[in-house]
């Protein structure tokens, strides 16, 4: 059995979500979210930014705007962009307000797939 090394649990999206990312001397870039957890983001774009990067993540999940700290933590390279996935840094007070948020997405998910 696989052993699941998740703090939090992760949302995958249906259809990717905006946001934007803001990389230090970079400036801001508009981003793809496919999933989604408290513990961290994975997105596609096509730009190179460096593994370790410190990065600010802006999105909005059920309208609710969120700003996270992170770094990069994953870089995989695809046809025409990358693939990222951002560990958001402990301790932040949006944290909490994202999981909750994240558990309401996932009960109306869960209930529209039941009602259809």
């Amino acid at each position: 059995m696989e052993d699941n090394r998740r703090e939090f649990f992760r949302v995958s999206f249906v259809r990717t979500i905006d946001g934007k990312l803001v990389v230090p001397e970079g400036g801001e870039v508009l981003i793809d979210i496919s999933n989604l957890s408290a513990g961290g983001v994975v997105f596609d774009g096509y730009f190179d930014i460096a593994l370790r990067e410190k990065v600010l993540c802006r999105f909005a999940l059920l309208d609710e705007p969120f700003e996270l700290e992170g770094h990069i933590i994953r870089k995989v390279a695809k046809d025409y962009s990358f693939e990222y996935a951002v560990e958001f840094l402990a301790g932040q007070r949006a944290v909490p307000k994202l999981f909750q948020q994240l558990n309401t997405y996932q009960i109306r998910k869960r209930r529209s797939l039941l009602n259809d």
